[in-house]
C-alpha cells in the first residue's frame, strides 16, 4: 500500500511553482513517492485506458476503505498519480464516487501544464477511480 503526502501538502508544493519547468521538476520529485508495481501487477486488467503513457491502477479494499497502487512508465504521470491518489486514498468507494474529482484536481493547478492527450489520460484515471467495477 502506498503512503502519500496529503493533498494540502502537494497543493502547496505545486502552487509554489512559478513556471512549467518548476512544475515538471516538482512532479518528478513527487513521482519518487510512488512505489513501483511488479511486472505481474502491470497487466492489461490494471491498465488505464486512454492514457498516452502506460498507466496501471490497482484498487484494494481494507476495512471498507479504498487503497490504491499505481504506476506509469512516465515520471511526469507518476507525479500526477501522486496528486490524484492523495485525493482518494483511504476513502470509501461511496465517498470517491460522490466527489467531483475533476474539480478537486484543479487545486493542483495542473490544467495549464498538461497537454490535451495527458488531460485525456488523467480523465481516464479519474473515471477508473470512481467506477463501480473495481
Amino acid at each position: 500500500m502506498t503512503h502519500l503526502l496529503d493533498s494540502q501538502t502537494i497543493q502547496s508544493r505545486l502552487q509554489a511553482c512559478t513556471s512549467k519547468e518548476a512544475t515538471f521538476k516538482e512532479l518528478v520529485a513527487l513521482s519518487k513517492q510512488l512505489e513501483r508495481l511488479t511486472d505481474d501487477d502491470k497487466s492489461e486488467e490494471h491498465k488505464v485506458k486512454g492514457c498516452e503513457s502506460a498507466v496501471w491502477l490497482i484498487e484494494e479494499h481494507i476495512d471498507g476503505l479504498c487503497h490504491f497502487k499505481a504506476d506509469s512508465d512516465a515520471k511526469l504521470m507518476r507525479g500526477v498519480l501522486v496528486a490524484v491518489l492523495s485525493l482518494v486514498q483511504g476513502k470509501s468507494k461511496t465517498d470517491i464516487q460522490t466527489m467531483d474529482l475533476v474539480q478537486e484536481l484543479t487545486q493542483f493547478n495542473l490544467g495549464s501544464y498538461l497537454t490535451s492527450s495527458r488531460t485525456n489520460g488523467v480523465l481516464g484515471i479519474l473515471k477508473k477511480l470512481s467506477s463501480q467495477d473495481q
